[in-house]
């Protein structure tokens, strides 16, 4: 088997978009997997595209938001994160420049979770929301500066 035609991973981006309270809004997956299961706005990259516009144009297209990229939490490619697959997703940062997310075929509810919520996630999603809060915990001035 040569090179190209082994499997390749899929690059993916997840956004993690917290309030001026410092709660992250998640949504409700309208598609399988994880159908119903709390998210966060996100997916897969195109051909071409930066990671930033990927994240611009999925939380676009997931809510209606526009957002400003922050900075990169990191990247997760553990095996077995996605059911469909080796996918890599590099999350992101960002915030909302205006405030009401819009239900779409994609995200059928919000909310908005602060550290402990509990809830269930699809994917990862659970294990990057605690990196970002233990992220938080490291800075002196944390979200809200």
């Amino acid at each position: 088997m040569g090179i190209f035609s082994r499997p390749k991973p899929v690059l993916t981006v997840d956004v993690i978009i917290p309030d001026k309270e410092g709660k992250v809004l998640a949504l409700s997956r309208g598609h399988a997997p994880f159908r119903r299961f709390w998210c966060l706005p996100g997916g897969i990259m195109e051909y071409g595209e930066t990671v930033e516009h990927c994240a611009i144009r999925e939380v676009r297209e997931e809510t209606h938001l526009e957002v400003m990229i922050d900075r990169v939490l990191g990247v997760f490619s553990r095996a077995g994160r996605d059911p469909r697959g080796h996918y890599v997703s590099v999350v992101v940062v960002a915030y909302a420049t205006d405030a009401i997310p819009h239900t779409t075929p994609e995200a059928l509810a919000f909310l908005h979770l602060q550290r402990h919520s509990k809830v269930e996630m699809a994917f990862d999603h659970a294990s990057i929301l605690e990196s970002y809060w233990r992220s938080l915990s490291n800075t002196k001035e944390g979200i809200l500066g």
